[in-house]
């Protein structure tokens, strides 16, 4: 099993230093960022609405489900939105950076005071 494993990994550096010699000049998309302010994190979740985010990874739901339960029974009053049942098509691993942003515009639209994202993986 070790020394499969081991010849699996030898195949992918050779491949991945193929990749990184090649003699195209890299295709890097940048997004450049200016100042962020932090906002301030909740005193309390009373009357705030959590979203919770899932990217579609083993047993996430199940975890965020737990959360869900949880806040539910330890604070009377907080909305809970479990985003990958509001809108199934953001429960996925966004792999771009325009993925990126349309789920977090999805998510943004919930208008969340605190977001929990969970992957379980």
């Amino acid at each position: 099993m070790i020394k499969k494993l081991v010849t699996i990994w030898g195949v992918a550096l050779i491949i991945a230093n193929a990749a990184g010699c090649s003699k195209e000049p890299a295709q890097e998309s940048q997004v450049k960022v200016g100042a962020v302010k932090i906002n301030p994190h909740p005193t309390a979740l009373a009357g705030k609405t959590v979203v919770l985010r899932w990217n579609s990874k083993f047993n996430g739901d199940k975890f965020l489900d737990r959360v869900a339960e949880l806040l539910a029974q330890k604070t009377p009053g907080v909305k809970i939105v479990k985003m990958y049942q509001v809108d199934p098509s953001t429960a996925v691993i966004s792999g771009n950076l325009d993925k990126s942003l349309e789920i977090a515009t999805k998510i943004a639209g919930q208008k969340p005071d605190l977001v929990i994202a969970a992957q379980a993986d």
